[in-house]
């Protein structure tokens, strides 16, 4: 059998050179690429919710509410008799082109964002010269080995948003280890914002790693400048989008959002979402104690990190506690925070998905870190691939047993009472 061989970038010469790989890291390739097969066949025969075409037809018919509803107005937020998106507008203007043309495919588009993610996670390893075999170890523990795969293997909305805004993270830390041209982090980062709200908050580690800088003021200040006036543009449209729509510019459409069967999120009282407002202090320990210790059940509400991707117990190794690792922890900690405050664990979901909002910056932080993939790192990752792929074959498969468990009664009773009154 003919060893496999890649071309790789000579960063000496600047030219390309054979790399003549092993044969167990050619092995590996195909490993991935055996499991890309499989999300793209999933992908390809599950059905698009349409939440985001809905949107997009919307807007290009010039409003902001929705033209066409699904049943009973799942995932919308009506408000003074008209139905809008709860949902973050960035991927409804990105596929404008294509659902224009008639040719929008949603499973596709996440399937060629997950290539993407692979590709960038990838490439993030190599900027810290961990070897071909090493780099595609990293990009495999997160695309098959977090809650990545659960929401890249399906054609659903709210997965898809979780797919590029993972997308557009990588790329914002990619741009910081290359050329860091701030304006463009800005924009990345504000995309990732207008498609979830909690993965804009990102842009705290970029505005604290210019404030700690060596750089004197002036470049200092024009390094903001260039970081935040992308980042401020999008919020401040992100804003006037809101206001437009629920005459409040901090209504995202969460306080409104309806579930499956047409009753409020905001009174929905079942295993996965507390009632309440969107978000709520309260709500952080028994969140935590899912993200930590949530064992599998055919709820599907969540999952634990440590049992999903076991290898993330080498954060606990790290010796390397320079200013950009302390930065990345705050960072990680504060997303961590508010979206373990959200009312909801998030459904049909293998692990703890909006980890997603910030996981890059955990595997960026493994990365600058220079953890060596020891075997046993190694086999902690195949096992995560084979647990990860497990799980979301499982909640795949008693999915409709899951959906009849979940009845509109479970609606607090003092509160539905006041609902049935507006």
């Amino acid at each position: 059998m003919a060893i496999p061989q890649l071309v790789a970038k000579d960063s000496e010469n600047g030219g390309t050179r054979r790399v003549r790989l092993p044969g167990s890291c050619g092995w590996l390739f195909v490993y991935a690429a055996a499991l890309f097969a499989l999300i793209g066949w999933l992908n390809f025969i599950t059905p698009d919710d349409r939440q985001y075409s809905r949107l997009a037809e919307s807007f290009l018919a010039g409003k902001l509410y929705l033209l066409s509803i699904p049943q009973a107005g799942a995932d919308t937020a009506p408000f003074e008799g008209l139905y809008y998106s709860a949902l973050g507008p960035f991927p409804a203007l990105l596929i404008i082109p294509l659902v224009q043309a008639g040719i929008y495919h949603q499973g596709l588009l996440s399937f060629a964002t997950s290539l993407v993610v692979f590709y960038l996670c990838f490439r993030l390893a190599r900027r810290f010269e961990y070897t071909l075999g090493e780099a595609c170890w990293f990009a495999l523990a997160f695309c098959f080995g977090t809650s990545f795969l659960g929401v890249s293997s399906l054609a659903g909305s709210n997965f898809l948003a979780h797919v590029l805004c993972v997308a557009l993270l990588f790329w914002a830390i990619n741009e910081y280890q290359g050329q860091s041209r701030w304006w463009l982090i800005g924009v990345l980062i504000g995309f990732a914002m207008a498609t979830r709200g909690p993965a804009g908050l990102n842009i705290l580690f970029f505005v604290l790693v210019l404030l700690l800088s060596d750089s004197s003021m002036r470049p200092k200040a024009l390094a903001w400048l260039k970081l935040l006036l992308p980042f401020a543009g999008v919020v401040v449209l992100l804003a006037l989008y809101n206001f437009a729509r629920f005459r409040n510019p901090f209504e995202s459409g969460y306080g409104y959002q309806l579930n499956g069967y047409g009753a409020p999120y905001a009174l929905w009282n079942v295993p996965g979402n507390t009632p309440g407002p969107p978000l709520d202090l309260r709500n952080i320990p028994s969140h935590f104690w899912l993200f930590l210790f949530g064992l599998p059940n055919t709820n599907a509400v969540g999952t634990s990190v440590l049992l999903i991707s076991p290898y993330l117990i080498y954060l606990c190794s790290v010796r390397r506690w320079d200013v950009v690792n302390k930065l990345i922890v705050i960072d990680v900690a504060v997303v961590l925070l508010v979206v373990l405050a959200f009312r909801s664990t998030g459904f049909e979901q293998m692990g703890y998905r909006f980890s997603l909002d910030f996981l890059p910056f955990v595997f960026w932080f493994l990365m600058r870190s220079r953890i060596t993939l020891t075997p046993g790192f190694r086999g902690l990752i195949f096992a995560a691939t084979v647990i990860s792929l497990g799980l979301t074959l499982l909640y795949l498969a008693t999915g409709v047993d899951r959906r009849r468990n979940d009845v509109v009664t479970d609606i607090l009773p003092r509160e539905a009472q006041l609902y049935t009154r507006m």
